[in-house]
């Protein structure tokens, strides 16, 4: 297990490293938010595609073969369509002005109170389920730890990871800024992506049965299922092909058309063009980083076929009980590589909405702001440790399930902010439109048990319509 630690070890020291070689880049504020421009739009891509798979991505998707078929590729498909709909569609007008947030655009089109409000509920949403992430994350090296021989219970070895993460985190975000993040989020693409494949070929290797009799096995089960053409009259129908390609389109219309963290890794590079390759080609690449984390879950159903096993646990498991050092280490830290790109996406993205759209940049610097939010993340991934078990699971979901209730009234606004037409009401009425919208969401996506798939559309419908009948009233009177 020494050789596992020595490995992270060495993983944090060139994290550091990255931080603190890119430091002297960071003059100027748009030198700190967009490194000027001047990163070729690849490495944004691949960049953008690791702020976007977080280590609940990594660990969790290989649960969805092992307890069911491949359907989840509907949603992806889905993303590419909404990512194709936001490059042709939302991006030109992002590049149209000087902006360095996109919440911005909003300011300029609709007034300032929409503007702070968007903000404002984008980082309720991002420090919610981002520190909830972090906390998740860390339980890979607490568990590392333990079996290092560590005499600590599980909730003061898991601080103890928490604790290392974050400073970590926060001291390579705060000092090398966007620039360093996104080379650090590159390498840590190619960590995780690597340690998937190893994980497959591991598994591949320790089933000792014939490649084509597992294919059969699997296709005999039912796993190799992807699209569900059936529309049931009762029942759970998240992945009836149209549902999940209008819920996956837009799913990637809200989180990478109106979500300022990964919105900041497209209009960070040059032009309009190569923007429209990165949000494309991300979502081309998202397919097949999803089909190879579905396939580790089809074989480890087989490796595990006939033991209980936990679905959400079950890759996991598989690291820390059949994984050989010192390839262990390499695992965990590929399991903190996705956690890591998208926490120090989440602090810079954080620092910017409040310095340009709330106007902190009057009396903090950028990395005086990313100092503070990396802290204040730090801090909110502390509070599951602090909660009883059943408040915990409570947590844990409405962290996970929020951005869901949040980006269809976001892409109405954006929607709206781009139709050329003036609002019926005052901004601060369209504010509480917009608020009532996401309330609106959770209550019918609460109450009526409407598929996930639906539920973004829903709250795109209810503010679109509210504004509506405003519009009506407004006439009429």
């Amino acid at each position: 297990m020494i050789w596992d630690l020595f490995v992270l070890i060495f993983y944090f020291v060139i994290v550091f490293y990255f931080g603190f070689h890119f430091a002297k880049n960071n003059q100027k504020e748009e030198d700190f938010y967009l490194a000027k421009k001047e990163i070729h739009w690849i490495f944004l891509l691949l960049s953008l595609v690791a702020t976007e798979t977080s280590s609940l991505t990594f660990l969790s998707i290989p649960s969805l073969t092992f307890k069911g078929d491949y359907r989840f590729l509907e949603i992806a498909f889905g993303y590419l369509i909404g990512r194709t709909v936001v490059a042709l569609y939302l991006l030109p007008s992002y590049f149209s002005g000087n902006t360095i947030s996109v919440y911005e655009y909003i300011g300029n089109r609709l007034g300032k109170s929409p503007q702070k409000t968007m903000s404002f509920v984008f980082t309720i949403s991002r420090l919610l389920g981002d520190g909830i992430r972090l906390y998740i994350s860390s339980l890979p090296i607490a568990f590392l730890l333990e079996k290092m021989g560590l005499k600590l219970s599980p909730e003061v070895l898991g601080m103890i990871a928490l604790t290392t993460l974050s400073i970590v985190t926060i001291i390579y975000s705060v000092v090398g800024g966007f620039r360093a993040i996104v080379f650090t989020d590159v390498l840590q693409w190619f960590i995780y992506i690597l340690g998937g494949i190893f994980a497959l070929g591991l598994l591949i290797y320790k089933l000792e049965i014939p490649m084509g009799e597992g294919i059969t096995n699997l296709q005999t089960l039912g796993k190799w299922n992807l699209f569900v053409l059936d529309y049931l009259a009762e029942g759970d129908n998240s992945y009836f092909i149209v549902f999940a390609l209008i819920g996956g389109a837009f799913i990637s219309i809200g989180s990478h058309g109106t979500d300022l963290m990964l919105v900041q890794r497209v209009i960070a590079t040059k032009n309009l063009i190569s923007g429209q390759k990165i949000l494309i080609g991300s979502g081309i690449l998202v397919i097949f980083q999803f089909i190879l984390f579905l396939l580790i879950g089809s074989l480890l159903y087989l490796f595990y076929q006939g033991q209980t096993m936990a679905p959400d646990k079950v890759f996991s498991q598989f690291i820390v009980n059949e994984v050989p050092s010192p390839i262990l280490g390499i695992l965990v830290a590929a399991i903190l590589a996705s956690a890591m790109s998208t926490l120090s996406s989440t602090i810079n993205s954080l620092s910017l909405t409040w310095a340009r759209d709330w106007g902190m940049d009057q009396w903090f610097s950028p990395k005086a702001l990313s100092l503070f939010f990396g802290i204040t993340l730090f801090v909110s991934s502390l509070i599951p440790y602090f909660l009883i078990q059943t408040w915990e699971k409570g947590l844990l979901e409405m962290g996970l399930t929020i951005f869901s209730y949040t980006l269809g009234p976001s892409i109405a606004v954006f929607y709206l902010a781009k139709a050329n037409k003036d609002l019926p009401v005052s901004g601060r009425v369209f504010s509480g439109f917009f608020l009532t919208s996401i309330l609106s969401t959770v209550a019918i996506g609460v109450g009526f048990k409407i598929s996930f798939t639906l539920l973004i559309p829903i709250g795109f419908g209810t503010l679109v319509c509210l504004v509506q009948i405003s519009r009506f009233i407004y006439k009429k009177n």
